[in-house]
């Protein structure tokens, strides 16, 4: 197995950014969780299916349709027809928590705006049943044909657009009363020891770029929100210049338009926003934002959950 070591300036920033030791985090995970497609199969009979061939799995409590997978059966159970037909569909832990958060219901406007690889689309696809409206955008070819196929294979709905996420708000005369914007992000939580390519463009000039780049796609999304709408802002980056700079930032910008909701996920291990970083200093709403604490079963995650509250 191919083994390296993290960037040292990325390993003192760590150090400084969760409250514990960061031993065995960037090891391959030794469980691997999926999705059962409710679109497909209902719960039960999926659990029923995984008995009958003696996959063993475990049931997170935030999460009835979630099941976690030693790693020795994970490649049988990929390789197995339940996932080539769309049945249960391989998806971390962690990457489940934005849609549960954001919560779409049949018969709304859902926008995705962010939208490959399709795992989170498809989610919301399920959360809706296929009723209402969803719209998904991928600005990047390869990634939108990706998106394609997973939506195709999961039997989800949803209209399909290839524009700049920082432009579309501009372009588009829609509103949605539910947004996801998980951004491209600097990726920090899902580094591999064993996949040097995982981490081998870190830096902090890429950190700073990423940035930029999520505060421009988060304040479009803004322009789209309905009254009254929730929208999740997410990244799988420790970073604070990703995460809580953004929120700060976007705050600012908005004049007090927007809230930031505190999230409480039951069985989610998680550790305090930052208030304070380096020699910024914060909005002190961005407390109510969620840094997932990375596990043996979940990767580092931040979800900021932001509200329209201007009704004029």
């Amino acid at each position: 197995m191919i083994k390296t070591t993290l960037p040292p300036e990325f390993e003192a920033r760590l150090a400084e950014i969760l409250p514990q030791k960061s031993e065995g985090l960037f090891e391959p995970k030794a469980y691997q969780s999926f999705r059962i497609n409710t679109l497909k199969i209902s719960i039960e009979k999926a659990h029923e299916l995984l008995k009958e061939r003696n996959i063993a799995f475990e049931k997170p409590c935030f999460c009835d349709y979630a099941i976690t997978v030693d790693r020795s059966h994970a490649q049988e159970l990929l390789k197995s027809d339940l996932v080539s037909q769309g049945l249960l569909y391989s998806q971390g832990l962690q990457s489940m928590l934005p849609v549960l958060i954001l919560d779409p219901k049949p018969g709304e406007r859902v926008l995705d705006l962010c939208a490959a690889p399709g795992s989170k689309t498809s989610q919301i696809a399920m959360h809706m049943n296929n009723q209402g409206f969803l719209k998904a955008n991928e600005p990047i070819r390869e990634r939108f044909y990706r998106l394609k196929s997973v939506l195709e294979l999961t039997g989800s709905k949803a209209q399909l657009s290839w524009i700049d996420g920082r432009r579309m708000g501009k372009i588009v005369a829609e509103v949605f009363n539910r947004i996801l914007v998980d951004v491209p992000c600097s990726s920090e939580g899902r580094f591999n020891l064993s996949e040097p390519k995982s981490f081998a463009y870190w830096s902090i000039r890429k950190i700073k770029e990423m940035s930029h780049k999520q505060k421009g796609i988060l304040l479009n999304a803004s322009r789209m929100l309905a009254p009254g709408g929730t929208l999740i802002y997410s990244t799988c980056t420790f970073a604070p210049e990703e995460n809580e700079e953004v929120i700060d930032w976007f705050l600012r910008k908005t004049q007090n338009r927007f809230e930031v909701s505190s999230i409480a996920v039951e069985g989610i291990k998680s550790y305090p926003s930052f208030i304070h970083w380096q020699k910024d200093q914060y909005d002190v709403r961005v407390k109510n934002t969620l840094r997932v604490l990375p596990d043996e079963r979940m990767e580092g995650f931040f979800i900021a959950k932001i509200v329209n509250s201007h009704y004029k």
